[in-house]
């Protein structure tokens, strides 16, 4: 039998659909390994901790801790490594975002910084865009999962600095290249997005709904379509779910200034 305890957080509110939908996606994933998914519990910080046996449990430990994360000691860190993590915080401070990429030192939890500098390169063509402009363009919101390579690390201090990985950028691109608005939505089952779509009347603008980490999706929207306009009409129906919009005219803007 392993044990692995992952990156994927559960909300408050949603440890079952949490379980359930985790549950799910690693049977698809583990379906031609000779192991079982014997249970998943969640630690005091919320990360999902997933109970392996069978004779192949421990390959499926590693595509998990490749997928999904693991909690790290900031001494195991190396510079370049891609690391999986999610937003927390956004728009709290002015020089950048927090990322809980589950890095500890011997006394604490440590969030990485992905620095305002560093946004600007990879999103903004290094132009002098303001933190809560890049934000509104690409629709970053709190508990969004991404990958993020490893910039640089200061033991001594407690501190890594990350940048989205190339997986992460060409993920964030994808919509953005079509044209296409998106709603980024954190905290909320597909089924209940479904509903939503279906009580306010918007099936029909959604392309697409796209499964970010347990409880997180992307929705692309058809061309022409406009996200912010869905976020009223969607949000008193998700309850406590966070929404964010991705707006290629938001970008376009801040990288032609």
């Amino acid at each position: 039998m392993q044990k692995v305890i992952t990156l994927e957080k559960t909300y408050n509110v949603a440890k079952h659909s949490s379980e359930k939908a985790f549950t799910f996606i690693l049977a698809k994933e583990f379906e031609n390994l000779d192991v079982e998914i014997k249970g998943i519990n969640f630690t005091k910080e919320r990360y999902a901790e997933v109970i392996l046996e069978g004779e192949d449990e421990e390959i499926a430990k590693n595509i998990i801790i490749k997928n999904y994360g693991t909690p790290r000691s900031i001494g195991d860190l190396q510079e370049g490594d891609v690391i999986y993590g999610r937003f927390r915080e956004v728009g709290e401070v002015k020089f950048g975002l927090f990322i809980d990429c589950g890095i500890k030192s011997t006394t604490q939890s440590i969030d990485a910084l992905y620095p305002l500098y560093e946004m600007r390169e990879q999103l903004v063509q290094g132009k002098k865009v303001s933190l809560v402009n890049m934000v509104r363009a690409y629709g970053f919101i709190d508990n969004l999962p991404m990958f993020f390579e490893v910039v640089k690390k200061q033991v001594l201090g407690s501190k890594v600095w990350v940048k989205l990985s190339v997986e992460s950028l060409d993920w964030l691109n994808s919509a953005l290249n079509e044209k296409k608005e998106a709603l980024i939505i954190c905290g909320t089952t597909r089924n209940k997005i479904k509903q939503a779509l279906i009580k306010s009347n918007h099936t029909e603008d959604i392309e697409v709904i796209e499964r970010v980490g347990l409880l997180e999706y992307r929705l692309i929207c058809k061309r022409g379509t406009r996200a912010d306009g869905l976020i009223p009409e969607l949000g008193y129906l998700l309850g406590r779910a966070k929404i964010g919009a991705q707006v290629p005219n938001r970008v376009k803007e801040l990288t032609n200034k």
